[in-house]
């Protein structure tokens, strides 16, 4: 059977919803893991599910109660005896089934096309690689960064769960290029452009072309439409930005080998340098967390990064017990 089949569609998206709810709960083995990745790969239209699943899922949990009561109440054909239970008794389980029943109803109209290429790339702390896609797009991953590819017939999908990255897009009018991180995703046809995904948030700058920034959840998307040399930042608490203009040569000198710093705090400075150590430095000055500095650093060679400090800023390294770095006021 196929996908067209509504049984097989239907339990094709239960296992779906039993592999993400495992997967999301915090106890699975490492077999149990090893087992989804093997589900996911054994057919095309497993990981067709388990992603659609997924999306809705995480739609989800943005959700308010209001309406994910009520999508639960129309997967469950209004059950006689109204439950009550509270957001946080909701559970795994029953996010399962609000996964299911979000999928049930949007999948059918927005699931992608077949799946014709699929990718996992990374790299390590200090690494930096290039990745040509079957397309002639090319993707410059930056240090400590995951993505997953996917192409469609319909569509391209990057998924940037952390770090950062440099598009060069070949144009394709009729297949959109997407990039998503977290809940905000990045759209373009044909285009050049650096994300970067971490903690504090994502942040999008556009070498050439233009894209379309969309964050936040489904039903309350913020958007912006860039242009070549602007930039949009999105909070960790999903505060779109507004459009501000930039240097992209700056913000992408990574690639060349480089860092460049423009009147910079301190604070911002240590720790942007700390990516491309081995382990990270610290500040401990509380005082100077504001100092402004401005150079331009080899990241190639990391440890004469780090050894120029004192001569930008009135501090001094020296190393802690466990190895690490410690810059201190002089």
């Amino acid at each position: 059977m196929t996908l067209d089949d509504p049984n097989s569609s239907n339990d094709l998206r239960k296992d779906a919803v039993r592999w993400l709810t495992r997967m999301h709960s915090g106890e699975a083995t490492r077999e149990e893991v090893d087992a989804c990745a093997a589900w996911r790969r054994a057919d095309p239209e497993h990981e067709r599910m388990y992603r659609s699943v997924e999306f809705f899922w995480q739609a989800s949990g943005h959700l308010p109660e209001k309406k994910w009561r009520a999508i639960l109440a129309r997967e469950e054909n209004a059950s006689p005896k109204p439950r009550s239970f509270s957001r946080r008794e909701f559970g795994w389980g029953l996010a399962g089934a609000c996964a299911a029943a979000l999928a049930a109803v949007a999948v059918p109209q927005l699931r992608p096309s077949r799946l014709e290429y699929q990718h996992t790339a990374s790299t390590r702390p200090g690494e930096r690689r290039d990745i040509a896609l079957p397309d002639g797009s090319v993707l410059n991953l930056n240090v400590d960064t995951h993505l997953e590819v996917a192409f469609y017939e319909s569509q391209r999908v990057v998924a940037l769960t952390r770090g950062e990255a440099f598009f060069s897009v070949k144009s394709d009018p009729g297949r959109a290029f997407l990039v998503k991180a977290g809940d905000t995703v990045v759209k373009v046809t044909g285009t050049r452009f650096n994300v970067r995904h971490d903690a504090g948030g994502v942040r999008v700058g556009v070498k050439s072309g233009s894209v379309n920034v969309s964050a936040g959840p489904w039903w309350d998307k913020s958007r912006r439409d860039l242009i070549a040399g602007q930039t949009v930042a999105i909070g960790a608490d999903e505060q779109v930005s507004e459009v501000a203009t930039a240097s992209i040569a700056n913000l992408t000198a990574w690639r060349e080998g480089k860092i460049v710093f423009d009147n910079a705090p301190l604070a911002q400075v240590v720790e942007e340098m700390s990516r491309y150590l081995p382990r990270p430095i610290r500040l401990d000055a509380p005082h100077l967390r504001d100092f402004r500095v401005a150079g331009v650093f080899n990241i190639d060679n990391p440890q004469s990064m780090m050894m120029a400090l004192p001569a930008i800023a009135p501090v001094r390294l020296s190393q802690l017990s466990d190895g690490r770095v410690s810059v201190r006021a002089r």
